[in-house]
């Protein structure tokens, strides 16, 4: 299982960048929304998903990032530098916290969703988490809470009552316009 922070500094390509992180706590969310502007990047990151070759990280992009709370999941929106939503990724994770630096760890589960803007939705790194369990690096009960989380996800995205990723436009544009979610 790897420790992942909000901020990306594991990620090692971004040069410059600007985090905002927000305790949020309204009818619709509670827990962390963190925007991440990547400034600078030392080279875009392009994702393939079937034909399609999408740059998931340039300069000029933004992260943002819904860690609810006493979920075992979070969610990324990535947006191009018009702010135009490029994909959301639903992070599968064991747990999730802040540092004592107020920024958003999880630990990962390996298992993420993809959902692009044309709503085609695609199922990641399911090789790597059964490795993972495999190799006693997870443990079996941290395998099928990844499995039983995505397939929860995955069902309330499909009858459409997966709410965060309708209201990450709305905290995007409180936050770039400086005010709390």
């Amino acid at each position: 299982m790897i420790r992942k922070y909000a901020d990306r500094n594991e990620w090692g390509k971004i040069e410059e960048e600007d985090i905002t992180v927000v305790s949020v706590r309204t009818i619709g969310f509670s827990g962390t929304v963190t925007l991440v502007k990547l400034r600078k990047v030392k080279e875009p990151l392009y994702k393939q998903y079937d034909r399609n070759k999408i740059c998931v990280a340039g300069s000029g992009y933004t992260w943002l990032q819904l860690f609810p709370e006493h979920a075992n999941y979070n969610v990324t929106s990535i947006y191009d530098e018009r702010n135009r939503i490029v994909q959301h990724t639903i992070t599968i994770c064991k747990s999730q916290g802040v540092t004592v630096k107020g920024v958003p760890w999880y630990d990962d589960l390996y298992l993420s969703l993809v959902v692009l803007p044309n709503r085609q939705l695609f199922v990641l790194h399911q090789d790597r988490l059964e490795d993972a369990v495999r190799r006693g690096e997870l443990a079996e009960k941290d395998g099928e809470l990844a499995w039983r989380t995505a397939n929860l996800v995955m069902d309330e995205y499909r009858k459409g009552s997966f709410d965060l990723l309708l209201v990450a436009d709305k905290h995007l544009d409180e936050l770039v316009k400086g005010v709390k979610c």
